[in-house]
């Protein structure tokens, strides 16, 4: 005769947790998992279609298919583990209950990938932002899949120990008078040793607590690093807001979703880990079957969880998307006014600086700031070693300036001696000159292929420049007197000057960034690469030329190098996104 251990009954703690178990972890539980479901697969057919057909961000869209695959095992593992039981109130069922031990490992693996999903999508995320790491979105196809397989597999390994915690066992149910399956608590998950050192240390550092300190300082980082990133384009006089929406709004959209998924995550699984730690705290189970309520919520706030992990990064966007435009709509009505007239005021402090700056520099503007450029970038001044002499043999001559007109050719005759025919002159009005006695700078323009050439143009050129950098080394003294050097100068200068009139004639947003951006693409196309410190001393030599303008008052000075120094760090970051091949298209 063999004896059978009577099955242990099912305790109720009170007459009322029957029908909260059936509505929470049953009713609500199944609706997480239909809708969570749905969602998952609307998301990985979304991914596909806007990822992989287009061949672009493939390994954040490989991560985002791998967290819905993840969470739609996560639901539909809850649901054949407590959910089926809960909604038929069918705790004796010998079926139930004999794959319950593998349901109770597949949900603790599937939540550890899940939870590591969302960690390696963060990550992902803040690297997206960095055109130094967009090579990894190029791979080959194969290794697209390495990251979620290796946190499968890691998943798995550190889960192992969960197929052992719950044991099914045979045992006779005296009400009906039969033999059955039951399920019970194994020895190693009530082992002190083992809820402390596994349970409560080991999965905390790798399923609660540590993802958690990643999401919550790599979110940290990402608001440190956009902090202030829109500050020059807010300041850009004729930039609007509609601009400043387009260019910010990616990057608002990225915090926020960072945001909401830390304080989603501490909302619904800190009760999970308080639960963990009050286990481990009792020596028996008594202790769990009294917070017995509160281990069905944690239970559903889990599954609630992976049902809306895709909704937060797929979904989301269009969200706040609309929040933001709405947002940024009643601010613009509010603040219309006041914005034109200090947007007027800028680039009218901008233009009238621009005005003295020539005067001043003698229309050596773009030289003086090319020479210091090179100074910094010494590489670059290959591009200046190349220039040949022309078929007669003389080498090409960049416009004149002012300070040629006075100077001699070669017998002494004044510069006025080219072709009527091949020159014209350009007056150029200076804005300070007292009325009726406006100041106009003759700008002689001659064509390459005509007029006589006067050697000693260049040469004044070069003097010029020499005598506003008189610490220049004598080494430099070739490159200033290559005319190929003077030409990039007042490329640069005519530039400038083309963006500040663009922006004074109202000039749409778009086309002033697309101007931009084209010629850093150019620049990208001729393999001119420029280095941080390039950028830094354009930026630098250009201030201080406007430094040495005058000013009618301190806070007019202020003011104008404020809107310089907006205006160049919007040159120099469109220009780095035209190199880099990005929104050309717009």
């Amino acid at each position: 005769m063999v004896n059978y251990t009577v099955c242990h009954p099912r305790i109720n703690i009170s007459s009322y947790y029957p029908v909260f178990n059936q509505v929470v972890c049953g009713f609500l539980t199944t609706v997480c998992v239909l809708l969570g479901t749905v969602g998952n697969i609307h998301s990985i057919k979304a991914v596909h279609l806007a990822n992989f057909d287009k061949n672009r961000g493939v390994v954040l869209a490989v991560s985002l298919l791998a967290l819905a695959i993840w969470d739609t095992f996560l639901l539909w593992g809850a649901f054949f583990y407590y959910g089926l039981k809960s909604v038929t109130q069918n705790h004796k069922s010998d079926v139930l209950n004999l794959i319950t031990p593998f349901f109770h490992a597949f949900i603790q693996i599937a939540n550890t990938a899940s939870i590591w999903c969302v960690v390696s999508i963060t990550i992902q995320r803040v690297e997206r932002r960095k055109p130094s790491l967009s090579f990894i979105y190029c791979s080959i196809y194969r290794r697209h899949f390495r990251v979620p397989i290796l946190l499968s597999l890691g998943a798995l390994i550190v889960n192992i120990p969960a197929f052992l915690e719950v044991v099914t066992y045979l045992c006779y149910r005296m009400p009906e008078g039969r033999l059955g399956y039951d399920v019970n608590v194994s020895s190693l998950r009530l082992n002190r040793y083992y809820r402390v050192w596994y349970k409560l240390f080991f999965r905390m550092i790798v399923t609660s607590c540590g993802p958690n300190a990643i999401i919550l300082l790599l979110t940290a980082l990402t608001v440190l690093l956009l902090k202030g990133s829109n500050r020059s384009r807010r300041q850009l006089f004729q930039m609007s807001e509609n601009l400043l929406d387009r260019y910010s709004s990616k990057e608002t959209m990225q915090t926020l979703i960072s945001i909401m998924l830390v304080v989603k995550f501490l909302l619904l699984r800190s009760l999970s880990f308080m639960i963990d730690i009050y286990e481990v705290a009792t020596l028996d189970q008594k202790g769990l079957q009294s917070a017995i309520y509160f281990v069905d919520v944690s239970n559903f706030m889990i599954i609630l969880n992976s049902a809306t992990n895709c909704l937060i990064f797929l979904r989301g966007s269009t969200w706040l998307q609309t929040k933001i435009v709405q947002r940024n709509t009643m601010r613009r009505k509010k603040q219309l006014c006041i914005e034109n007239l200090q947007s007027l005021h800028r680039v009218n402090l901008l233009f009238k600086s621009w005005q003295h700056a020539l005067f001043m520099t003698n229309r050596q503007f773009g030289v003086r700031i090319l020479y210091s450029m090179l100074l910094k970038n010494p590489p670059l001044a290959v591009f200046f070693n190349n220039s040949k002499d022309t078929s007669n043999g003389t080498p090409p001559v960049p416009p004149p300036t002012p300070a040629c007109t006075i100077s001699s050719c070669g017998n002494g005759s004044p510069l006025t001696s080219f072709p009527v025919g091949g020159s014209s002159m350009t007056p150029f009005p200076v804005e300070d000159s007292p009325p009726g006695k406006r100041h106009m700078i003759p700008v002689i323009i001659l064509p390459r292929s005509h007029g006589e050439v006067c050697p000693s143009a260049l040469n004044a050129r070069t003097a010029e420049v020499v005598a506003a950098m008189p610490h220049s080394k004598k080494r430099s003294l070739d490159l200033l007197g290559n005319p190929g050097f003077h030409e990039v100068g007042d490329r640069i200068m005519h530039f400038m000057g083309e963006l500040i009139d663009l922006m004074r004639m109202a000039q749409p947003d778009q086309q002033i960034i697309m101007r931009i951006r084209r010629v850093g693409a150019l620049h990208q196309a001729l393999g001119i690469n420029f280095t941080s410190s390039a950028w830094k001393e354009f930026k630098s030599s250009t201030l201080n030329i406007i430094e040495e303008c005058d000013f009618a008052n301190d806070q007019e000075r202020n003011e104008t190098l404020e809107a310089w120094s907006s205006f160049l760090s919007v040159i120099i970051r469109e220009m780095k996104m035209g190199s880099s091949g990005f929104g050309l298209q717009a």
